[in-house]
């Protein structure tokens, strides 16, 4: 009655038939017998044993020591019969007591590592959650090479601009641009490796910008200079005679 009145009090009246309906997960054999046998099930069921067993052996122990006194017990006074009993009960329950002192450390032990072993996370999980916080690995893929075909997409359009391309001939291109009047050094807009080395020779052949051949510069420029930054410093002397020379032939001066 009180915790009918308690439920009242908390949630107010409520009618409901869910607990009725009848789910058939409940009466499903296979799970049953799942939860029956389930990892969890089989060690309650071995810590109880073993509580049963511990208890049962210490009582079996106390029987067996006081035993002999049964006999003599009729012959005994009142008084001396029920401090043989209180003894005897009192010893039991001493036993008995520390055995279940015992059984919940180790109860309390394993109840700690299963606690710590169900924080851990399988292999499957961990891969999960890695996908969840960096986004799967074949999506990251495909938006990388979109990202990489825009760039080269970006870059070659910026080819048009260069003042020169310095080839290898065959393995690399870099495209230089160089504004006279800004004052900084000449700007790497493009550069590429065998296919796309061919693909920026062409373009800059379709918009008659100079292809000027030397093998250490293009490899060096290709290696140290990245896409929008400018030339070092050890490179001005070098590219400097090549600008001179495009340069010259368009009929240009240049001050680098």
């Amino acid at each position: 009655m009180i915790g009918i009145t308690a439920n009242y009090i908390q949630v107010g009246p409520l009618f409901t038939i869910e607990p009725l309906k009848m789910k058939l997960s409940r009466i499903n054999p296979i799970e049953g017998f799942k939860r029956l046998f389930s990892k969890r099930s089989i060690v309650q069921l071995l810590k109880s044993l073993l509580k049963i067993g511990a208890i049962g052996y210490m009582v079996y122990i106390n029987i067996k020591k006081h035993i002999r006194n049964i006999p003599n017990i009729m012959e005994m006074d009142l008084l001396t019969i029920i401090s043989t009993i209180g003894s005897t009960v009192f010893s039991l329950a001493i036993y008995s007591g520390a055995v279940m002192i015992f059984v919940a450390i180790l109860d309390y032990f394993y109840s700690w590592w299963e606690y710590e072993n169900n924080l851990k996370m399988s292999k499957h999980e961990i891969k999960e959650e890695y996908k969840q916080m960096e986004g799967d690995p074949q999506i990251r893929g495909k938006i990388k090479e979109r990202q990489r075909l825009l760039a080269s997409r970006r870059m070659m359009q910026e080819i048009p601009k260069a003042d020169v391309v310095i080839t290898n001939p065959t393995h690399f291109a870099v495209a230089l641009k160089y504004d006279i009047n800004s004052g900084q050094a000449p700007i790497v807009i493009a550069k590429g490796q065998d296919l796309i080395a061919q693909q920026i020779k062409e373009i800059a052949k379709e918009h008659d910008i100079v292809l000027y051949e030397d093998v250490h510069l293009a490899r060096s420029l290709y290696k140290a200079v990245e896409i929008g930054e400018p030339i070092p410093f050890e490179f001005f002397k070098a590219v400097a005679e090549v600008l001179a020379y495009v340069y010259k032939v368009k009929g240009k001066v240049v001050n680098l």
